[in-house]
């Protein structure tokens, strides 16, 4: 039987055949198995002068040899492609004013590092710890377990301020700031008035709370012209614990003739509020 193919005819269609396959493999070359990074949490580590290692570390933001791999929320597994020793860096992450939107690294901290072996297509698994840098400054801490309050009522408040402990508290005491029926506003701020950098640098106020009732956070700041009180965060009520990151740069920095501030918390019952409404606030601190 005579070929239906002419010889280099048929040549010709081999190597257009092998041709065809080498392009294959360098459109869809191997993938590499990556190794996997388990993170379970990020603690936070404090000295006696730093407050509590209360905190609320959501994100981590993970670094391989120097190269941002991406942002986690927690807990996290993180494909990593380079495999054998492996310099990781990880910085923990918060959101800041409690929004979920607005995830940011918490800055004042120092990153968790070192250097990990990874196996293809194996796991391992870490918990980092961090602990600040230490050049923070840390002009208020109150954990209320001491006999004396760093808060005071403001003028305008008719509501109870009542350190508290056992089930109703977060850790050991807290402060409760509560109204009856019959109270309209309750409102408290730090006594002593301090110094907080302006010029755009970082100040932020930490506090972990629960409520029935909204909660407003802000701050009362002073120049030779007078006191000014601006709220920055309107809290919802939780019937859980929340560890709350107050940005008061821009407050702080809005007016370079601000010489003194004192935070403050409090809150006006709502019309439709009935029976007690309470806020219950704990391991406050603020730092720059």
């Amino acid at each position: 039987m005579r070929s239906l193919l002419h010889p280099t005819i048929f040549i010709l269609f081999l190597i257009g055949l092998s041709s065809t396959f080498n392009s294959c493999e360098l459109i869809n070359p191997d993938e590499q198995t990556p190794a996997y990074l388990c993170i379970d949490s990020i603690s936070l580590a404090t000295t006696s002068v730093e407050g509590s290692a209360d905190a609320n570390i959501v994100d981590a933001w993970v670094f391989d040899n120097e190269q941002l791999v991406g942002i986690f929320e927690l807990p996290a597994v993180v494909p990593i492609l380079n495999v054998g020793e492996a310099n990781i860096r990880i910085r923990g992450g918060i959101r800041l004013n409690g929004q979920v939107g607005t995830r940011i690294p918490y800055l004042y901290t120092q990153d968790y590092q070192n250097t990990i072996e990874l196996f293809p297509d194996s796991q391992v698994c870490i918990n980092p710890t961090v602990s600040f840098h230490d050049d923070i400054n840390f002009p208020w801490i109150e954990e209320f377990e001491g006999v004396g309050l760093s808060l005071e009522t403001t003028p305008v408040n008719d509501g109870e301020l009542t350190k508290i402990e056992g089930s109703e508290a977060y850790q050991g005491k807290s402060l409760k700031l509560s109204l009856s029926e019959s109270q309209l506003i309750v409102e408290c701020r730090l006594a002593d008035a301090v110094a907080l950098p302006g010029g755009g640098n970082p100040v932020m106020l930490e506090f972990t709370y629960r409520s029935n009732h909204t909660l407003i956070a802000g701050v009362f700041s002073s120049d030779q012209t007078g006191t000014f009180q601006v709220p920055i965060i309107v809290l919802n009520p939780s019937e859980d614990w929340n560890r709350i990151y107050v940005n008061l740069t821009d407050i702080i920095s809005s007016n370079s003739g601000f010489i003194d501030h004192r935070p403050y918390f409090g809150f006006l019952r709502d019309e439709d509020h009935e029976g007690e409404a309470f806020a219950i606030i704990d391991n406050i601190r603020l730092l720059h």
